[in-house]
């Protein structure tokens, strides 16, 4: 005889217990950092057993890919808000400054970015070996938004996809992990978050040489923002596999 489908009562409540894990976990990250916190800490803080814990997320590892990865899909939400309202949410100094804002209002990703190196290598190992899928869907879509606006001359072409993709995510690396790092001058004034993602925004437009001669960036408006949404759906769906099961399904 097959098995019975779980009943959608059984899984509802799966699912909330998995995401009472996850908010536990995050609160502790941003509170402790990745390095102190051990299994035992998140069941106290969820108010549940070790053993639970693991029914959910196999590892430590798996438990924080899976934090981290809401926290992105969150982000994620704001850019395809910001692309879906006109044309310009598309450039890449656009899509950097909403970023740079949401990352503003994600301490989960500030904690991991902020925090010892070790740890975003941790994590990023994770999601390789246990969302594969998920990661390689990322570059491919990300690799595809930029060669959208090459072939359109919406940016310079001098330089190879891959230097641009470089230099994207290093500016934009910098610009999390800068801050604390002059903060701790005396002399160093902080401007305001706005002021921040404005000089973000300005620095990747002039790297990337962002142009629209000919009516280009309406053309491909509707393409990126549905590259978008797919990498959004993704992220969602990825989310999903892992609150919708246990260990013993």
């Amino acid at each position: 005889m097959a098995p019975t489908a779980p009943s959608t009562d059984k899984i509802a409540k799966r699912v909330q217990r998995a995401e009472r894990i996850l908010d536990a976990a995050g609160a502790l990250l941003v509170s402790w950092g990745y390095p102190k916190i051990t299994i035992e800490d998140v069941a106290r803080r969820a108010g549940i057993g070790k053993g639970t814990v693991y029914l959910h997320f196999s590892t430590k590892e798996v438990l924080f890919l899976v934090v981290v990865l809401r926290a992105q899909a969150a982000m994620l939400e704001r850019i395809v808000g910001a692309m879906r309202q006109r044309p310009e949410g598309i450039w890449p100094s656009a899509l950097a400054r909403t970023t740079g804002l949401a990352l503003h209002d994600a301490p989960i990703i500030a904690a991991v970015m902020k925090g010892r190196s070790e740890t975003l290598g941790t994590l990023a190992h994770a999601a390789a070996e246990y969302s594969t899928a998920l990661v390689d869907r990322r570059l491919t879509g990300t690799e595809a938004y930029f060669d959208l606006l090459r072939d359109h001359a919406l940016i310079r072409t001098d330089r190879s996809r891959d230097d641009q993709l470089y230099a994207y995510s290093s500016i934009l690396t910098g610009f999390l992990i800068s801050e604390p790092l002059l903060a701790e001058r005396s002399t160093f004034a902080p401007a305001t978050v706005d002021h921040h993602v404005d000089v973000l925004a300005d620095t990747i437009r002039s790297t990337l040489g962002e142009r629209d001669t000919d009516g280009a960036l309406h053309m491909v408006w509707p393409t990126v923002t549905g590259l978008f949404e797919g990498l959004l759906r993704d992220a969602l769906a990825e989310i999903d596999r892992y609150t919708h099961a246990t260990r013993d399904t």
